[in-house]
């Protein structure tokens, strides 16, 4: 790590010249890059920085596009969105009839009543602020397991703007402008997919078809309007040869019957009149839907007075849509019959691992479950196309009508895109054999990955200008610094290409008939903004409520709510899309470059998944799409781990072997799903046995999930402890199969076993993962929670002990407690670091006080710490204490709340001190009964040298989460004791504590309350009172001044007892600034410890009865630790944070000459 003399943020940044040799270095700060931005400069420079003591290059202009995890962009934010209000004041008092008299005047204004609903506008704000303070926060790189991240800075303020307006896109009389930002916004999609977009209906042809597209409010609307037009269409021809049988003597239309013919699939012109239904029913796509324009033309041209309102209606009396199934069937039987083929509504076909929205189509739709036909998936989670050729060739020789297929692109639990060219060429080749349907995109998820192909100019690039491809035959990773990432005008940045199957799919979507596409999703815009194009525009009509030109506008005007499902909608969503897509663009320098960044965080973290496992792990880790072969032997785990994860940026970017990796394997599209395993160790054959049991499986990832997850509102995700945010889902045999075999394979599970398979969801939608090493902070959190979650499993209930460093005795005491689990390195289910704030319920604490004082007379009287005891009185693990195991956590209002919010004003309301907002958002004023955790039963005591002194049978509550730390994560992790003393800072108001990190045997626990409160003395505003917060989190420190260095202190007498390494009262300490896994920066802090001092110290128990031979998986049979065969020491980087990331030696050393002379400790 690179240490800032300043003891400011180490950010240095450097603009790129053309050589990296020759770039200088410049101290710079992100602030410093946010307000250049601003100003319009280094929007297309590269950037590259220095953060933790690792170069890294990055994108300066997507980072003006978000408000920032931490709100960075605030102030431009409040910028706009005061423009916006500013805009919208202006055209209430001047745009229309500005001389109209004003209704709220001051008298109105200073009525009492006036007042009091104002008050109570700003109370309820605030009640409300403090209910969505405990939202899921989606925007933080915590935030790994769900399709939503931030939303662009444009898309909110202009969904704000409009908002403001209420427009309802439901009409053009309610939203005379939004509704044409609407019809805008489905012009660029249509242009982005490759669509044609015209200005004129003349352009249309039926083998050039114009598009059209419209925003549905998401892509569950999108995906069963889709069907509901393919299903229309289907059986459109049908329906018009009745009509024409039955009306067209009446209409003197008789000679258009005579004549009138289509294209059939084979290129030939046909006679509507004489065609039998099988002919009727595989119409070519585009064909079909034009069919009703050229009927129209025909009929035209022999009665001028026909209009297409008439004969839209006289098609539309004898449409399935109109009459019902049954009976359009029933009216049909006898040329059926005619074929000797049975009425059916038809099937469709979609990949098992398709969204719910299509269950929901087949029902409303009246098509049945059953024959929405699901199709397996391969390997890689795509759709099976040999499976679903199979299944066309049923209903081939049936004569099963085939309604349409779904294409993936992008499936919401693994990001795969399904082969599109494959099933494009299978339609071509039963099209052959007299079988055609319609194709459908489900890009809800994907679809605005096609801005990559378009350059700024809006053209279309094809595969092979996106992909610059070798020359055929050359299967080796060009050596050219910049060959994945290269753009026209730009340098290297970090993101990454698209593998070439995506690309290959991504270039012939404009063949599909229709797309769903989400600007809520991966378009970052707020909810609700769906999209849906169509290829020939033609086909809303058989959509239409009426006919098409009854309508409140028309041509350009055309009203779009008419066609679709959607009634009321607000134009602020087509407001926000809009002014998104104007800032950004839809070209590859724009959405392309944001999505290719995410994609690069996506790599980034498959192979942090993929080589998450280590050989002494109880738990085996699979990626739900497997590395390819032509990948897996030349890329063990060690690899991935040396050259893409612990790799500087720099030369990860200039490594081509590392980054055709992350291109070509894992998720197609941003979506990693892995699956986990336990294991036991084999002592005779001296190898891991994976559990067979799916429900065991399952009951472990469950376990897993509980602390990488949160979906109530209180207890909040920080009093938990909650540090990544995961999603979760289940593969079964008939959704899967392909992959859920191999996954089950690789897992160990049982054969015959056919039930579910837990899976792990991370979704990768941030573009700065890499960033500050968040990955590897992501990484570090989700291992020790699999370490915990296989305690959760496999632990036995013990009876709990645990010790408080708090004074109880005083008065003032408000029940409060800091309490340490007493660890032990040889009983597996107490291997932890455990820290909890608890509260004692209001009626106990007199009894405790006045116990806690006859304590404190003893330790007068013998001079030595008797801290206060806490033992279960019923039996329970670990896990349990930490998250309140299985009971159901329920949500309780806090009695202040209320209160609170009617005692604020406006000017709280804003805030003032940070300090003072952070106590705002603290849930630290929760009492006994308003804490959502269950109870614990516990006898609380003082032990002295004597005996007990007394105990009180009560009750506690977990009130927060400080530590939860598993001994063996770090055993595997680290391979020996860290550099220097590990401790575990932290405090509440008023006091602050330490506690020693144990690490391996033999080691110790400790606790010392400190003098005083530790400061930050950074000049950087707001840094004091940020630290104070992160205190009351709890944060690792290290006191390199201890001779010993990492390693305890050994009994001379007894190897297996530790003795005090702290023998003095003031030691400099390094200390990390944000709570968590080694987040934020490293500054020096000062520990006191003069006054109450040492509160208990354990080196012995601890250690007691430990043996190497009760853990064969970490030791060989001769006591030497086992080591990862594939991985030599030369080779392979250590995993830790405290080896990689602090460099102690020179730590020390800056500490010696930065912090206060010390005195001597004698």
């Amino acid at each position: 790590m690179e240490v800032n003399s300043s003891l400011g943020n180490p950010f240095f940044v450097r603009r790129c010249s053309q050589r990296r040799s020759q770039k200088k270095r410049s101290l710079a700060s992100w602030e410093t890059i946010r307000n250049t931005l601003l100003f319009g400069q280094m929007a297309t420079d590269r950037v590259e920085a220095v953060v933790d003591g690792d170069t890294q290059e990055i994108w300066p202009k997507t980072a003006a596009w978000f408000l920032g995890p931490k709100a960075e962009n605030n102030e431009l934010l409040k910028e706009l969105v005061t423009t916006a209000i500013d805009q919208h004041v202006e055209f209430r008092k001047f745009k229309y009839f500005p001389l109209d008299p004003n209704y709220v005047n001051e008298s109105i204004i200073a009525e009492a009543s006036f007042q009091e609903a104002v008050n109570k506008i700003r109370k309820e704000l605030l009640n409300l602020s403090k209910r969505l303070n405990n939202s899921v926060p989606f925007f933080n790189f915590r935030s790994q397991g769900h399709m939503l991240w931030d939303t662009t800075i444009a898309s909110n303020v202009g969904y704000i703007a409009a908002l403001l307006y209420n427009q309802n896109n439901v009409a053009s009389m309610a939203s005379g402008v939004t509704l044409q930002l609407e019809r805008e916004v489905a012009r660029e999609l249509c242009q982005m997919v490759g669509y044609k977009v015209v200005d004129s209906e003349l352009e249309h042809t039926t083998l050039n078809p114009a598009s059209w597209g419209h925003l549905p409010n998401g892509g569950t609307v999108g995906n069963i309007e889709a069907m509901w037009a393919a299903r229309c269409l289907k059986f459109n021809a049908l329906a018009i040869r009745k009509m024409m049988r039955e009306k067209f003597k009446e209409l003197r239309l008789e000679k258009v019957l005579e004549t009138f013919t289509f294209k059939s699939l084979s290129n030939k012109d046909v006679l509507l009149k004489n065609a039998n239904v099988w002919e009727l029913l595989n119409i070519p796509v585009d064909e079909a839907i034009d069919m009703f324009d050229k009927l129209l033309k025909e009929c035209q041209q022999i009665r001028e007075d026909i209009t297409f309102d008439l004969l839209f209606r006289c098609v539309k009396n004898c449409t399935m849509e109109e009459i019902g199934g049954w009976e359009f069937f029933d009216s049909l039987k006898d040329e059926y019959e005619e074929i000797q083929v049975r009425p059916s509504s038809g099937k469709w076909f979609v990949s098992g691992s398709r969204h719910y929205s299509w269950d929901k189509g087949a029902n409303i739709l009246g098509l049945g479950r059953k024959k929405m036909e699901k199709i397996s998936v391969d390997e890689n989670c795509r759709m099976d196309t040999k499976e679903l050729t199979k299944a066309l060739e049923e209903c081939l020789e049936k004569k099963i009508p085939v309604v349409g297929v779904t294409v993936v692109f992008g499936t919401t639990q693994e990001g795969a895109v399904d082969a599109l060219d494959k099933i494009l060429e299978i339609r071509k080749q039963f099209e052959a054999k007299g079988l055609t349907f319609y194709i459908h995109i489900d890009g809800a998820w994907g679809g605005y990955f096609a801005s990559c192909l378009v350059d700024e100019s809006n053209t279309r690039m094809s595969a092979n200008t996106y992909t610059d491809k070798e020359s055929k035959g050359n299967t080796m990773p060009r050596k050219l610094s910049t060959c994945h990432l290269k753009r026209a005008n730009t340098n290297t940045f970090l993101d990454a290409k698209l593998s070439q199957h995506f690309i290959a799919q991504l270039s012939c979507m404009h063949l599909a008939n229709s797309i769903t596409l989400d600007p809520h999703k991966s378009g970052f815009c707020p909810y609700p903004a769906g999209g849906l194009l169509y290829r020939n525009g033609n086909i809303r009509k058989f959509l239409a409520q009426k006919a098409a030109y009854v309508n409140h506008g028309s041509g350009k005007n055309e009203e779009i709510n008419l066609f679709g499902i959607d009634g009321s909608k607000p134009g602020a969503a087509s407001a926000g899309v809009w002014l998104s897509h104007k800032v950004i663009g839809l070209h590859d320098t724009g959405y392309g470059l944001l999505l290719q960044q995410c994609t690069f965080s996506a790599g980034v973290m498959y192979a942090l998944w993929t080589s998450l496992e280590h050989e002494q792990d109880p738990f085996t880790v699979i990626p739900g799409i497997p590395v390819k072969e032509s990948f897996k032997e030349k890329w063990p785990n060690s690899r991935i781990r040396r050259e893409i994860l612990d790799a500087e940026t720099g030369s990860l970017l200039d490594n081509d072997f590392a980054m055709e990796f992350i291109k070509e394997n894992g998720p197609d599209t941003l979506i990693n799903c892995v699956s986990i395993n336990w294991r036991s160790w084999n002592r005779e054959s001296g190898t891991w046995e994976n559990n067979k049991s799916l429900q065991k499986q399952r009951e472990f990832l469950d376990k897993f999930y509980m602390r990488c997850s949160h979906s109530f509102e209180k207890p909040a995700m920080v009093d938990r402890g909650i540090q990544v945010i995961l999603n979760s889902t289940v593969w079964n045999k008939k959704s899967h199969s392909g992959a859920y075999k191999n996954m089950k394979q690789n897992l160990g599970l049982d054969d015959e076993d056919e039930g579910d398979i837990g899976v792990i969801i991370n979704t990768s939608m941030s573009p700065w993962l890499r960033a500050q090493k968040t990955f590897k902070r992501i990484g570090f959190i989700i291992r020790n929670e699999l370490y915990n979650a296989y305690g959760a499993v496999h632990d036995e209930p013990q009876h709990l002990h645990l010790v408080s460093p708090s004074v109880t005795s005083a008065g003032e005491w408000n029940g409060n407690v800091f309490a340490e689990l007493e660890a032990s390195f040889s009983n597996p289910s107490l291997m932890y670091h455990v820290i909890g704030k608890f509260v004692f319920p209001d009626e106990d604490l007199e009894e405790i006080r006045k116990l806690a004082s006859k304590a404190f007379h003893q330790e007068t009287i013998t001079r030595t710490d008797i801290p206060l005891r806490l033992v279960t009185r019923n039996k329970m693990k670990v896990f349990d204490l930490m998250t309140g195991g299985d009971l159901e956590v329920v949500n309780l209002k806090s009695k202040n709340d209320s209160e609170e919010a009617s005692e604020s004003s406006s000017e709280e309301m804003e805030g003032s001190r940070v300090q003072d907002k952070l106590k705002k958002y603290s849930d630290d004023h929760f009492t006994f009964e308003e804490i959502s955790m269950p109870e614990i039963e516990v006898t609380a005591f003082f032990m002295g040298k004597e005996g007990k002194i007394g105990a009180v049978e009560t009750r506690v509550k977990l009130k927060r989460v400080m530590r939860y730390q598993h001994l063996s994560r770090d055993f595997v992790d680290e391979k020996d004791y860290p550099p220097s003393q590990e401790y575990f800072l932290y405090a509440d108001d008023k006091n602050a504590y330490i506690s020693h990190c144990p690490n391996r045997w033999p080691d110790f626990q400790q606790q010392i309350q400190l003098d005083e409160m530790p400061r930050h003395n950074s000049m950087e505003k707001d840094a004091s009172e940020l630290y104070q917060e992160a205190l009351q989190r709890g944060v690792i420190v290290y006191l390199p001044q201890v001779e010993s260095g990492g390693r305890p202190l050994k009994s001379r007498r007894d190897g297996r007892v530790c003795k005090d390494p702290l023998t003095g009262h003031l030691y400099n300490a390094l200390s990390w600034s944000d709570q968590g896994a080694f987040t934020g920066e490293m500054i020096p802090v000062t520990l006191k410890f003069y006054g109450v001092g040492r509160r208990w110290f354990s080196g012995k128990k601890i250690n007691k009865n430990y043996s190497k031979s009760n853990f064969p998986h970490l030791f060989a049979s001769n006591g030497q630790q086992r080591k990862e065969v594939e991985c030599s020491s030369d080779e392979c980087s250590s995993d830790d944070f405290e080896d990689d990331d602090v460099d102690i030696e020179k730590l020390a050393n800056w500490a010696s000459s930065s912090f206060i002379s010390l005195p001597s400790n004698k």
